[in-house]
C-alpha cells in the first residue's frame, strides 16, 4: 500500500514537472549553442544533441528520477517530500540538471576523449555518481544501433 502511495506520488509530481525540468535541460543546451532533437514523450524523453559532427543521447528519465526521488536506486522508490518546498526544488533541480551535463559538456568540447576523461574525472568528486557516456561521431556505424550517452 505504501508502495503505490509513492509511486503515485512521484508519478504525479514528474507529470507536473518534467515538462518544466526538460524545458530547463533544453534551454542550457541551446543556450551553449547545441542543437537539440526530442526523441519520445514524457518520462521516456530522450534529447539528441549535436555540435559539428558529435552526437550524443541524453536519456532524460534518470535525471527526473533522481530528482522526484529520495534515492533513485532504492526499491521501492520513496518520494522526496522536501520538493514541496519550492526553493528545495529549484536548487535540487538545479543542481542534477548541472551535473548530468558537466559531463555531457566535456565530451562535446573535447576532441581527445582522454581530455574529456581527465576533466570528468576532477569534477567526479562533486557528485555521488557518474555514468559512463558514449560519444558518437558522425560517422560512427553503432549509431543506428542505438549507442549513445547514458547516465
Amino acid at each position: 500500500m505504501q508502495q503505490n502511495q509513492e509511486s503515485t506520488k512521484i508519478a504525479g509530481f514528474l507529470a507536473a514537472t518534467a515538462p518544466l525540468i526538460a524545458g530547463q535541460v533544453r534551454m542550457v543546451l541551446k543556450s551553449q549553442g547545441y542543437q537539440v532533437r526530442e526523441e519520445g514523450t514524457g518520462l521516456d524523453l530522450t534529447f539528441s544533441i549535436s555540435a559539428g559532427k558529435a552526437e550524443v543521447k541524453f536519456f532524460l528519465h534518470n535525471l527526473f528520477l533522481e530528482i522526484a526521488a529520495v534515492d533513485r536506486d532504492e526499491e521501492p522508490l520513496r518520494f522526496d517530500r522536501r520538493l514541496k518546498d519550492f526553493a528545495f526544488f529549484l536548487s535540487k533541480t538545479a543542481d542534477l540538471i548541472q551535473s548530468k551535463l558537466r559531463i555531457l559538456l566535456h565530451l562535446m568540447e573535447e576532441e581527445d576523449i582522454e581530455a574529456a576523461v581527465k576533466k570528468i574525472q576532477a569534477d567526479a568528486a562533486r557528485y555521488e555518481r557518474v555514468r559512463i557516456w558514449r560519444r558518437l561521431d558522425a560517422n560512427d556505424q553503432d549509431q543506428q544501433k542505438g549507442g549513445g550517452a547514458y547516465d
